[in-house]
């Protein structure tokens, strides 16, 4: 029995002691609660005026970046109005400078033609002095020039006197012409006649020079005898040409014969079918166009 009540007083004691130990434990905490929750509303409270406080700063500060921001606005208006300014200047610079830089390219192109001028002109300073040379050069040519001009003309004057007797020398003549007017007799020699009514041919004989200073070859012999009125008798259907003057001529007789610079004697013998009339005719003898002999006779 009395270990059951020690027993049960011990459980009380023990209940007991924990109920004490639950009630200081609940003091405690609500001792270090309220501690907590002064310290914590003292915490706060501190917090709360540093954050009034920071609120106020910041709310100077703001109205501070306000005006700040706004005189910064007005300092970004007037900057830009001066970078506008200034922009147009720059273009205008700009134009300014291209405009510059023509002009300088241009005096450069002008100083460039300037150089080249005073060469040209240092050239021609040189080409002067050689023209003047070769002017004076030119003067002597002229003056020997002048005076073999002169000789060559006096060489000439002599050359063109050569050449005429050099032409007159190789001239083809036809020399010793020689007429013989004849009548026929029956069975008997011809009688030479001075009456032209009497007259029945005519016989004519001449001798071709010779010449070594002529080429030898062909050469075309025309006989052409005119009557007093100046008609060739016995007149060819043909004509030749005259040499010098480009005129025809019709002939009394032809032959042809091959020069070798030697004398070639020649004879013709003129028949007339038809009377004769008085007067004086001629006989002309043509070596290739040229006259190159002849004579006249008359008949009464």
């Amino acid at each position: 029995m009395e270990n059951y009540r020690e027993k049960r007083l011990e459980r009380q004691l023990k209940s007991q002691q924990s109920t004490s130990i639950v009630i200081a434990v609940v003091l405690l905490l609500s001792i270090l609660g309220n501690v907590f929750l002064f310290v914590r509303n003292s915490t706060m409270n501190n917090e709360k005026e540093e954050l009034n406080r920071e609120l106020a700063t910041m709310t100077a500060s703001k109205e501070a970046a306000e005006e700040l921001n706004a005189q910064l606005k007005s300092e970004i208006t007037e900057l830009n109005n001066q970078i506008n300014s200034i922009r147009e200047s720059a273009i205008a610079l700009e134009a300014e400078i291209n405009a510059r830089d023509a002009r300088i390219a241009n005096l450069r192109n002008q100083l460039a033609e300037i150089d080249r001028l005073q060469q040209e002109v240092a050239e021609l300073e040189v080409l002067r002095e050689e023209y003047t040379s070769l002017e004076k050069e030119k003067q002597e040519l002229m003056n020997d020039f002048q005076q073999l001009n002169e000789k060559l003309s006096e060489i000439e004057v002599r050359k063109q006197a050569l050449q005429a007797r050099l032409d007159e020398a190789a001239y083809l003549k036809a020399y010793n012409v020689c007429v013989n007017n004849l009548r026929d007799r029956w069975l008997g020699r011809p009688v030479t006649m001075e009456l032209a009514r009497r007259v029945n041919r005519t016989a004519v004989s001449f001798e071709i020079n010779g010449n070594i200073l002529v080429e030898p070859g062909l050469r075309n012999i025309h006989l052409v005898m005119t009557d007093p009125e100046g008609n060739v008798v016995n007149r060819s259907q043909e004509a030749f040409t005259i040499a010098g003057s480009g005129d025809t001529s019709h002939y009394t007789e032809y032959t042809a014969i091959q020069y070798n610079r030697q004398s070639v004697p020649l004879s013709f013998t003129l028949v007339h079918e038809d009377r004769l009339e008085s007067g004086t005719f001629s006989i002309e003898v043509y070596i290739d166009g040229a006259l190159s002999g002849g004579k006249e006779f008359s008949l009464e």
